[in-house]
C-alpha cells in the first residue's frame, strides 16, 4: 500500500474530515456489535496482543502517512495535527497507538532530522508502503534503566561493527527498519552515533525474551543483542559522533507529540466515569447528585483542557519557536504524565471497586489507568525533562523575557490555524534568546481583566494570581542565582522547576482563551473554563489564594454531560467520536 497526499489535505477542513473518517471507521467504542468495540480491545489486551482488526483498519486508513513529511509524499505538515489524529487511536487502545504508530514515528523523526536524501526517500517509501520502524535512543541522565542502551559501534573497513544489547524495544520482531544510537569510542569518550539499519533478521542479531508490562500489554517489548553486526557506510545517520545532537533535535518533536496523543487515553477514562455516574441512582454516592462526583468530573475535564492547551503550545512551538521548543516540550513531557495520572486516580474514587474491572461496561477505565503511566516512559522521561527545565531556569535569572517585551503570539495559541512554517531541525538545538510563552502573559492578563460576562471577574482574579506567581518565581530565581553554591544544585531548584511548569501551563490556557476561539466562539471564548483552569493551576502552586467560581463548575459540568451525550471529545476540539 502506498499513500500520497497533497497540500489540500493539510488544511484545517481536510484535517477534520480525515479525523472524522478515522473515527467513523473505528466506530462506537461502546457498541457491543462493533468488531472494534471496547470488549474486543479488552479481550486483545487480556491476550497481550494488539487487536488484528484494528491493525488492518489502520493499514487501510494509511496511518503511516501521518508520520511522513508532505514533501516526501506523506501527510505530516503540523505536529498538532499529528497528535489530534493519533488521539483517535489512543482513545481506543494506547498499546495500539504506541505499537502501530508512535514507535515508528519515534524512529522516523531521527531520519527526517538529519538523514541524507536517499535515507529519507527509503524511509518514506517504507512507511508509506505499510512498513514499521523502531528506535533505540541514547538514554539521557538522569535515565531510565528499564530502557537502558549498551550498544557500541567500532570502526571497521567500509563501516562499523555493532555489538551490545538494547534491553527493550517495542515491536522489535516486527519492524522493517531500525534507528539505533551506539557509543562510537573512536569519535570520543562519550560520543554516540546514529545508524539506520534493516530490521532484525541477520544471524548476528538475536531477539531477547519478551518483557511483560502492567500497562500497554498489547505491545510486544523485546530486547536485541548485536554480535559483530556489520553496518555499511550508507547506514550512518548524520556525522559520526553526532548522535547526541541528533537526539536533541528529535526530543522536542517526540516530547511534545507523544503526551498530546495520550490525551485520547485520558479522554476514555473520563468518559467511562461519566457513564458510571449516569448509571447510578440519585441516592448513590457515585451519582451526579453527589458533590464529590460532580467535582471529580469537572476537575478531570479542566485538567484535560489545561493539558491540551500546553500540548498545543508545545507542538506549534516546534514550528514557530524552534529555539524555545526544547523547554516547551520538556514541560509537556514533565507535567502531563503527573497531571493525567492524578486525574485518573481521582476518577477511580468515583468508580470505587468498578475501577478494578477488567471487562464489562467499565473495563476500559482500568485499562486506561494501567496504560497512562507507561506512556510516560521513554528515552526522554519525566526526570530528564525536569533537567531541561532546570537548565532553562539557570540560564536565565528571570524565566521570561527580561525586558518584558511582547510580540505577536496569536498563532501559538490557535487550535485551528493551519498557517505554520516547516520544522527547522537545526534550530531545535540552538540556545533560546528568551521565553515567549511567559512573555505573552502580561498582555493576556490585561485581556482577562477587561473580559465581560458572568465569569469575567473570576477570570481576572485568577489571571492576577497567576501573574503574582510569575513575579514570585522570578524573585526566587534571582535569589537562587545570587546564592548558587560553587558545586551542585540546591534542592529548591527542583521545586522551582515544578512551579515553572505550572505557570507555563497557566500562560498557555490564558493564551488559548485570548486567541484560540473560532469565529463561532464556543467554549474557548467563554471565560468560565479559563477561570476554572487558572484556579486549578494556582491551587496546585499553593502560594496565592484564588477561589474557583461555583457557577463555573456547574457551567463546565453541563459541558461535560453535553459532550458525553453528543459523543464529542473532552479536549480543545470537541471532536465528534465513534460515528
Amino acid at each position: 500500500m502506498t499513500t500520497t497526499v497533497n497540500r489540500a489535505e493539510s488544511t484545517e477542513q481536510a484535517v477534520r474530515e480525515r479525523i472524522a473518517r478515522l473515527e467513523h471507521d473505528l466506530g462506537d467504542l461502546d457498541d457491543p456489535g462493533n468488531p472494534l468495540g471496547a470488549d474486543h480491545f479488552l479481550a486483545a489486551d487480556g491476550r497481550q496482543h494488539l487487536l488484528p482488526a484494528a491493525e488492518r483498519l489502520l493499514d487501510d486508513f494509511g496511518l503511516n502517512a501521518e508520520f511522513v513529511p508532505r514533501e516526501l509524499g506523506g501527510r505530516l505538515d503540523r505536529l498538532d495535527v499529528l497528535a489530534r489524529v493519533l488521539r483517535a487511536v489512543f482513545r481506543r487502545d494506547a498499546a495500539l497507538g504506541l505499537g502501530y504508530g508512535m514507535t515508528s514515528y519515534l524512529a522516523a523523526v531521527v531520519v527526517w532530522a538529519d538523514g541524507n536524501e536517499e535515507q529519507r526517500r527509503r524511509t518514506a517509501e517504507l512507511l508509506l508502503g505499510g512498513g514499521r520502524m523502531a528506535g533505540a535512543y541514547p538514554e539521557p541522565v538522569p535515565g531510565n534503566d528499564f530502557l537502558h542502551n549498551r550498544l557500541t559501534a567500532t570502526r571497521v573497513p567500509g563501516g562499523h561493527r555493532l555489538d551490545g544489547r538494547k534491553e527493550a524495544l517495542n515491536n522489535a520482531a516486527r519492524v522493517d527498519s531500525l534507528v539505533v544510537f551506539a557509543h562510537t569510542p573512536e569519535a570520543g569518550e562519550d560520543a554516540h552515533t546514529a545508524f539506520l539499519l534493516p530490521g532484525p533478521g541477520a544471524a548476528d542479531v538475536d531477539l531477547l525474551p519478551r518483557r511483560r508490562t502492567s500497562g500497554i500489554r498489547g505491545c510486544v517489548i523485546q530486547g536485541l543483542r548485536f554480535s559483530g553486526h556489520r553496518i555499511g557506510a550508507d547506514g550512518l545517520l548524520g556525522a559520526e559522533g553526532g548522535g547526541a545532537v541528533l537526539a536533541e533535535r528529535a526530543f522536542p518533536v517526540t516530547r511534545s507529540t507523544g503526551p498530546s496523543m495520550a490525551l485520547g487515553c485520558a479522554d476514555t477514562a473520563l468518559r467511562t466515569t461519566v457513564a458510571f455516574a449516569r448509571a447510578h441512582r440519585a441516592r448513590s454516592r457515585a451519582s451526579l447528585r453527589s458533590a464529590r462526583t460532580r467535582s471529580a468530573l469537572v476537575d478531570a475535564f479542566t485538567d484535560l483542557l489545561v493539558c491540551d492547551c500546553l500540548s498545543l503550545v508545545a507542538t506549534r512551538g516546534v514550528h514557530l519557536l524552534p529555539r524555545e521548543s526544547r523547554t516547551l516540550s520538556a514541560v509537556v513531557k514533565y507535567l502531563l504524565p503527573t497531571v493525567l495520572t492524578e486525574m485518573v486516580y481521582d476518577l477511580s474514587v468515583v468508580l470505587g471497586s468498578e475501577s478494578y474491572a477488567t471487562s464489562g461496561s467499565y473495563g476500559m477505565f482500568q485499562k486506561a489507568a494501567r496504560d497512562l503511566p507507561m506512556i510516560g516512559l521513554g528515552s526522554a522521561g519525566t526526570a530528564a525533562s525536569r533537567g531541561v527545565i532546570i537548565e532553562h531556569l539557570l540560564r536565565a535569572t528571570e524565566p521570561g523575557a527580561a525586558d518584558g517585551s511582547e510580540g505577536d503570539f496569536g498563532r501559538l495559541f490557535r487550535p485551528h490555524d493551519d498557517d505554520l512554517p516547516s520544522v527547522s531541525p537545526q534550530e531545535l538545538t540552538s540556545a533560546a534568546p528568551g521565553d515567549s510563552l511567559l512573555a505573552s502573559l502580561p498582555a493576556a492578563v490585561r485581556s482577562a481583566r477587561a473580559a465581560r460576562g458572568e465569569f469575567a471577574g473570576a477570570l481576572g482574579e485568577a489571571a492576577d494570581a497567576l501573574a503574582t506567581e510569575l513575579r514570585l518565581l522570578r524573585e526566587d530565581c534571582a535569589r537562587l542565582a545570587e546564592r548558587r553554591p560553587a558545586g551542585g544544585l540546591s534542592p529548591r531548584v527542583y521545586a522551582l522547576a515544578d512551579r515553572y511548569a505550572l505557570i507555563a501551563a497557566g500562560a498557555a490556557c490564558l493564551g488559548v482563551w485570548q486567541h484560540g476561539a473560532g469565529p463561532d466562539g464556543g467554549l474557548l471564548a467563554d471565560p468560565a473554563w479559563a477561570a476554572m483552569a487558572l484556579a486549578r493551576i494556582v491551587g496546585r502552586l499553593d502560594r496565592t489564594a484564588v477561589r474557583a467560581p461555583e457557577a463555573g463548575a456547574e457551567h463546565l459540568l453541563a459541558e461535560v454531560l453535553d459532550r458525553f451525550d453528543d459523543a464529542r471529545s473532552y479536549d480543545l476540539y470537541a471532536t465528534p467520536i465513534g460515528r
